[in-house]
């Protein structure tokens, strides 16, 4: 396909590293580094305004296949969107940070007004909100996943120095019936169970285990991380959109919400808009207001105020006070090792929701990308074709490949090396992105 996007960004940025493999991309941006910057990279990079009918026919929308509109702005992004779709793209791609814009864009009387439409418009930040929530809802779990309409949950958990897995041997720990171990994350890489060194891996600390389980075994694996109480108190550090969002679902759940936002007049919106909450006006990176509004009380801290830097001093400070939880947003994918590495639970950036909706609009419809964890590890559902000839499922697990369970006739069941897959089911993997189309063309094909 030949895919425009507009705005060379850290969305756009990893749209472009994601799909310049399998197919022609260019990228317009009216920043004239981004030449350098995308230089490592197979694609064309057009300078220019993404509104600029002249940069975008010299970036060839009018043959375009897809137009994916990710700049910072939601308002460049819908006239780009717009003006793409007038000069030829056959199909167009929005992303917005507000959630008004997908309601009105989504309404079928838009299109009427406009006299065109967008073909898709997608809401990374709300994605990412509710990925906070579920892992502020499970203690002790760095991510986590539902699926299978519920019956079935993926969890990350991460070793530490002095816990009770920290330098034992993984294949020999003893876990739940109805608990399936996926493999380990070490230094960002995945290992499955069927990666030939896994029987011999001495778990160290900073290691992530990946469990599925089923509905009733998860309270019980849960236990085995359990530190100390549930969580009941959350302070979230920034009072954006997804600051909002979060603070919402918490209520929702009857937890106690702090809200530490600068501005003023987001102050008095915030207060409007969430009764149930507390909203402090002042800066979430000083220690003073954070200790004085009780930050150290607190069993989960959540920073997503725009700004990378404060978001991690906050954080730091949050871990020096002794909270349990941490939950960070980062902007740039170079400081999230970083991140990482000095203690934060988990850093989160939006970019991962938005490679993961675009490729499920470019993907087969039978392949969903349920979630990516630690930027180049997916989850993926794969509704396996009429022509898929029947195997033992240990016939598609790899090193980098998991297939931690199927689905069939609404009955849910996990791996085991001799369960058969049938045409019809489907099917749950956990692949190293770098592998995942690889993966999929495997069984599919």
């Amino acid at each position: 396909m030949y895919i425009v996007i507009a705005g060379g960004g850290e969305v756009g940025g990893e749209l472009a590293r994601t799909l310049e493999k399998a197919h022609e991309v260019v990228v317009l941006d009216r920043n004239p580094q981004a030449k350098e910057r995308f230089a490592h990279l197979d694609v064309k990079v057009v300078v220019g305004g993404a509104t600029d009918p002249d940069a975008l026919r010299e970036a060839g929308v009018d043959r375009a296949d897809l137009f994916i509109a990710s700049t910072d702005s939601d308002e460049v992004n819908l006239l780009a969107s717009l003006l793409a779709k007038g000069l030829g793209a056959k199909e167009t791609l929005c992303f917005v940070g507000k959630g008004g814009y997908v309601e009105v864009l989504t309404d079928p009387r838009t299109a009427e007004i406009l006299g065109t439409r967008i073909d898709k418009v997608l809401w990374p930040q709300r994605a990412m909100a509710k990925e906070i929530v579920e892992v502020i809802l499970v203690p002790g779990a760095v991510d986590t996943e539902v699926l299978a309409e519920g019956r079935l949950r993926f969890v990350e958990y991460r070793v530490k120095e002095g816990g009770p897995y920290a330098h034992r041997l993984l294949s020999e720990l003893p876990w739940p019936e109805g608990v399936l171990v996926v493999g380990l994350v070490r230094d960002g890489a995945f290992w499955s169970f069927a990666h030939p060194e896994y029987p011999e891996v001495i778990l160290e600390p900073g290691d992530k285990i990946l469990f599925v389980t089923t509905l009733r075994a998860f309270p019980e694996l849960e236990a085995y991380f359990a530190t100390g109480r549930g969580v009941r108190r959350v302070m979230v550090i920034g009072g954006g959109n997804v600051g909002f969002m979060v603070a919402q679902e918490l209520l929702k759940r009857r937890l106690e919400v702090v809200i530490i936002e600068p501005s003023r007049e987001r102050c008095e919106w915030l207060s409007q808009e969430l009764p149930g909450a507390l909203i402090i006006q002042g800066d979430g990176t000083d220690l003073e207001l954070l200790e004085a509004e009780g930050l150290q009380e607190a069993d989960a801290v959540v920073a997503v105020t725009d700004n990378d830097e404060k978001n991690l001093l906050a954080s730091l400070l949050a871990k020096q006070l002794g909270v349990g939880k941490v939950i960070t947003r980062v902007s740039r994918s170079e400081t999230r090792r970083l991140f990482e590495q000095v203690g934060i639970d988990l850093p989160l950036t939006p970019r991962q929701a938005a490679v993961r909706a675009v490729l499920d609009y470019l993907g087969p419809e039978n392949v969903e990308h349920v979630s990516t964890m630690d930027e180049n590890i997916e989850l993926l559902e794969v509704e396996l074709p009429g022509s898929f000839r029947p195997k033992p499922l240990r016939a598609l697990a790899a090193p980098q490949v998991a297939p931690i369970a199927l689905e069939r006739d609404h009955r849910v069941m996990l791996y085991r090396e001799d369960l058969e897959v049938l045409p019809g089911d489907r099917l749950f993997l956990v692949v190293a992105r770098e592998v995942a189309d690889e993966a999929v063309a495997r069984v599919v094909g």
